[in-house]
């Protein structure tokens, strides 16, 4: 790799910028690199607390996740001493702020004294010089475009970098924590053997086939297939009534939207009270696949309804004039010109619908399961039975997590009790992001399949 170019490249950045504020800008930096002693050091006691073993791969990753979490103050620190590089003004604001938030935490809190006070000392010089300046010139000078532009684009990179990390860092820590019980017997056997759950979450080696969670998921997909076979075609056909038939100024449809808006903004647990009250105590059915199912529906229909809608209003309307031009009707132009090229972003809407159901929870405990429910009916057509309840993946992640097997000491030394008592949870939870992630790679590629189609390529 050739390291020339980039060195080039920051020397010319440093001989552009005034001495004044290369001085402010350096003392933020320094700042910044103080700020990061705090999670270094935990990274450090971490390691040296632990005793090397492959078991404790969890507890590793727990310890380097946490402190990169201590580091993530450095960010906004190093962020400031750009902008007082640039010479910006928002620089000298963001220093005055960020000196009384470091004095305020240096005082209240001792063991944080020793890294917030140099902080604070160091940001309240930097905004002093740059006011000194300021006066010294007369009046603070406005900043150029081109340094606003600098500054806009650091801000939405590190704010795509930020969304990215924070998903990736939840998705690694959630792997991590459930290495204990991540094998493929995990996602492929349909039953756990409880037992050897517990030898695992009092951190010994299982002695016979630990099982798996597939019963759960095939629970759960058929649940969200149902749900989606009674949303879709709801949800599409009222897209279609709002965005092609109805008119814009409409009291009814204003009405409709305000209904559809407050359905989508409704807590899940009026829903779970909504769906026991009518299905279990109204129509005494008990926890079964269709009171589940109409429930969850109700959750997954404003998404279908209000992302198929708005793709159907960004099809050009030249497309409509077109049909209409070859003497189509409405509902025709509608249902084979106007859906058709509108259904990369309908199936969007129902991926964001299938997330909903997928990763509710306590709808399921009042309409389709309990925590005790381990496995699939002896025969497939009992699932459609009012009486039946199915086993859940998402119920069985809140069982895992709500009821831990193990709250004392572990067998293993230095392990941390709270880690593996919550392991099996944290297994399913990554089988439920691996079904998530999967549908989405397939909704993705079925979009770009319809994309290319349309466009003739």
């Amino acid at each position: 790799m050739n390291l020339r170019s980039p060195l080039t490249q920051l020397i010319k950045f440093f001989r552009k910028k005034e001495k004044g504020n290369l001085v402010t800008g350096t003392l933020l930096f320094i700042s910044a690199f103080i700020s990061l002693i705090p999670g270094a050091l935990h990274f450090i006691n971490g390691l040296n607390s632990l005793t090397f073993s492959i078991i404790l791969i969890g507890d590793y990753g727990s310890i380097v996740l946490f402190s990169l979490v201590m580091m993530l103050a450095s960010l906004f620190l190093f962020s400031i001493a750009y902008l007082l590089w640039e010479g910006h003004s928002l620089g000298w604001k963001l220093s005055i702020a960020t000196c009384g938030v470091t004095a305020l935490i240096a005082v209240t809190s001792s063991t944080s004294m020793y890294f917030a006070l140099p902080i604070a000392i160091l940001s309240g010089s930097a905004a002093t010089l740059e006011i000194l300046k300021g006066k010294k010139l007369g009046k603070q000078k406005n900043d150029s475009p081109e340094v606003t532009e600098n500054v806009v684009k650091l801000g939405l990179r590190l704010s795509a970098v930020m969304s990215v990390g924070i998903v990736v860092a939840m998705i690694i820590f959630v792997v991590i924590v459930g290495l204990p019980f991540l094998n493929l017997q995990f996602f492929t056997s349909m039953n756990l053997n409880f037992q050897q759950v517990s030898r695992i979450c009092w951190g010994l080696k299982p002695d016979a086939q630990v099982g798996g969670v597939l019963s759960y998921v095939i629970g759960s997909m058929i649940l969200v297939t149902f749900c989606e076979f009674i949303a879709v075609p709801i949800g599409v056909g009222a897209a279609i009534y709002l965005a092609e038939y109805s008119p814009s100024q409409s009291k009814v449809v204003s009405t409709l939207r305000l209904f559809i808006e407050t359905l989508a903004g409704s807590p899940s647990v009026v829903i779970a009270i909504i769906g026991f009250a009518i299905f279990t105590i109204t129509l005494k059915w008990d926890q079964c696949l269709w009171a589940a199912a109409i429930s969850l529906s109700f959750m997954a229909l404003p998404w279908n309804i209000r992302i198929a809608e708005e793709a159907m209003k960004s099809v050009p309307r030249s497309y409509r004039e077109a049909s209409f031009a070859l003497g189509a009707t409405q509902w025709q132009t509608a249902r084979q010109v106007t859906l058709y090229a509108a259904m990369p972003g309908i199936i969007t809407g129902i991926l964001l619908g299938i997330g909903v159901a997928l990763g509710e929870t306590l709808v399921l405990l009042s309409t389709y399961t309990s925590v005790n429910v381990y496995g699939l009916p002896a025969h497939w057509w009992s699932i459609f039975n009012i009486r039946q309840p199915l086993p859940s993946l998402t119920v069985f992640i809140w069982g895992a997590g709500g009821n831990s097997v193990v709250m004392g000491n572990i067998g293993i030394p230095g392990a941390d009790p709270i880690f593996y008592s919550y392991s099996l949870a944290f297994a399913a939870a990554t089988v439920l992001l691996t079904i998530y992630l999967a549908l989405c790679i397939g909704a993705l590629l079925l979009r770009n399949y319809l994309n290319k189609r349309m466009i003739g390529s």
